[in-house]
């Protein structure tokens, strides 16, 4: 259901593995940030760290980064915004034994495979801001990035030529239901569909969690 790509903006960072005999040693490097490109910059990370039985459910205290991520595409029309979901072999260890019996997606976040985790985090966090905050759904392109371990999305603002296939992070584009990102992907294609999720209540102001 995600299509393989790399990701060039971090450096020194990997899985190595070191094969002796009958053992296999994994090392994971520390990732070392280089420069954003040109017109791309992060607005903001949210969390998936809380909710074990619904490890990929956009959490309450997400609220912030979300609505300052709205603030931002409706300042930047000509934008788009990139998700990029990261899963954590160790942290999300609950989600490693999800969903050997289903033969179809779990619709429900309580089943999740590990090896969907990263992508649904980043499709929920999509649904969430089209459904709640109306941002405008061609906008918005969920990825994932496979050589970091995490319990996160992360929000970028950038160029507003961004596609499917050119996201300017070169993270993994995920294939969503419905497609909305052009060019879309081959209809033949594994998909996955935002997880339902309420409203976050806005302690702030009336009308949880609405966008003034």
């Amino acid at each position: 259901m995600k299509a393989q790509s790399k990701w060039t903006r971090w450096k020194n960072l990997g899985r190595i593995s070191i094969v002796c005999g009958l053992f296999t040693l994994t090392v994971h490097v520390n990732a070392q940030p280089s420069p954003l490109p040109a017109g791309v910059d992060k607005v903001c990370s949210i969390q998936f760290d809380k909710d074990t039985k619904y490890p990929a459910r956009v959490e309450n205290s997400a609220l912030a980064c979300l609505l300052q991520a709205a603030k931002s595409m409706k300042s930047n029309t000509a934008k788009k915004l990139v998700l990029v979901g990261t899963a954590d072999p160790v942290k999300d260890s609950q989600a490693v034994e999800n969903g050997h019996m289903r033969e179809t997606e779990d619709e429900t976040g309580a089943d999740v495979r590990f090896e969907d985790l990263a992508a649904y985090r980043a499709v929920n966090t999509k649904g969430y801001l089209v459904r709640w905050l109306h941002l405008d759904a061609a906008r918005i392109l969920p990825t994932t990035n496979e050589w970091i371990d995490g319990q996160y999305v992360t929000l970028f603002l950038v160029p507003g030529d961004a596609d499917f296939n050119h996201n300017y992070l070169e993270t993994t584009k995920t294939n969503e239901t419905p497609c909305t990102i052009a060019p879309c992907y081959s209809p033949d294609e594994e998909t996955l569909k935002a997880q339902p999720r309420s409203r976050i209540p806005d302690k702030g102001k009336r009308g949880s969690g609405r966008l003034l």
